[in-house]
């Protein structure tokens, strides 16, 4: 016999409709991200700090075959200074320069009336001596001509034509000079590293600039900007070289100022320094006189087609005792060379009629 079942046995309650799932808004899954991505940042940055991890930004972050930090460490007080516009320049003060950075006595940027201001462009050749042939034409034309002129040694170690330009079209201009002359050449030729000096960057964007000192920027950065090789591996190349010294040659002219160009003379014919291949600045030693040579030639056809004065020293000095006109390293003038360099300019100020007095004196 089948038992029946009963009402409340028969009847089931009915099934619990399913809870709704909880979902996260759309706002909150970006705060979310935003959040989780925000601290993996932070825990990555922090840890390449506590590593020391660190790469040079803004103008630390320049590479030249000039070496800056090696000259500071060596020298007997660090005397040369990253600078934005020009890569480096002296430290006014140190070492014998001025209040200006320069290297010689202190001058002001107003010129006095009746004063013929004379500035040497120009690269270790005219910055260092250390008497410098500015030192010894400014001390001659003390002498004869006393309170006629004024000589500026504008001359800073390392320079190329790219940086004397930069110095004269920011700077140097503002002094009012009467003659600018102009002596390269050297370190225009010398290997780039990285970037050539027509490239060379010392600022980032305003975003980056803001973000220099994070290391995780710092450690991307240095993955998506390599250095690009430079075309002719040269700081300067020879047709830029021509465009630098036409473009100081318009500067003066659209101001009245009379401009001389030196060639750089060498005793690159008697032997050339081993170091320079070993430091970087060249290639081979095979090369490296018609290199130089070539980079005079340019010197003279600027004067030529600017219609300035040129100062042959390379063609003048060749048939004279270079042993005792250069020291060691066959680039830079002895005290002689110098001296002779500084006569060369006193007989071209009275050629030009600029200066008054007889050779003799």
């Amino acid at each position: 016999m089948v038992k029946k079942k009963s009402p409340s046995q028969s009847k089931q309650p009915p099934p619990e409709p399913p809870q709704p799932r909880r979902t996260i808004s759309a706002g909150r899954k970006v705060i979310l991200s935003v959040v989780v991505v925000a601290s993996f940042f932070v825990v990555v940055e922090a840890l390449l700090r506590v590593a020391g991890y660190r790469v040079p930004v803004g103008v630390e972050r320049m590479e030249f075959t000039f070496p800056i930090d090696d000259y500071n460490t060596n020298s007997p007080q660090p005397f040369l200074a990253r600078d934005e516009t020009l890569f480096w320049r002296p430290r006014p003060g140190a070492l014998g320069h001025n209040s200006m950075g320069f290297y010689g006595p202190d001058f002001s940027a107003d010129k006095q009336d009746g004063v013929f201001r004379i500035v040497c462009l120009g690269d270790s050749c005219t910055h260092f001596g250390p008497i410098t042939y500015p030192d010894m034409l400014r001390a001659y034309l003390d002498k004869v001509a006393p309170g006629k002129f004024e000589v500026i040694n504008a001359g800073v170690i390392g320079y190329t034509s790219f940086q004397g330009k930069r110095l004269l079209e920011t700077e140097a201009i503002q002094w009012d000079p009467d003659l600018v002359t102009v002596y390269f050449g050297w370190n225009d030729h010398w290997l780039a590293r990285g970037f050539q000096d027509k490239d060379q960057q010392s600022g980032e964007s305003t975003v980056a600039d803001g973000l220099g000192n994070a290391r995780l920027f710092q450690l991307i950065q240095s993955f998506v900007q390599r250095h690009p090789a430079a075309a002719s591996g040269m700081r300067v190349e020879p047709e830029d070289y021509r465009a630098n010294l036409s473009a100081i040659s318009a500067t003066c002219q659209a101001n009245g100022i009379r401009c001389w160009y030196l060639t750089a003379p060498h005793a690159f014919d008697i032997g050339v320094p081993p170091y320079l291949v070993e430091s970087g600045e060249a290639k081979n030693l095979e090369d490296l006189l018609e290199i130089h040579r070539s980079y005079n030639q340019i010197v003279r056809d600027v004067a030529d087609a600017r219609g300035d004065t040129l100062i042959d020293l390379e063609k003048e000095i060749d048939p004279m005792n270079k042993l005792e006109l250069f020291i060691d390293d066959h680039i830079h003038l002895s005290q002689q060379g110098r001296l002779l360099v500084a006569k060369r300019m006193a007989d071209e100020l009275r050629a030009s009629g600029v200066l008054q007095v007889d050779a003799d004196q």
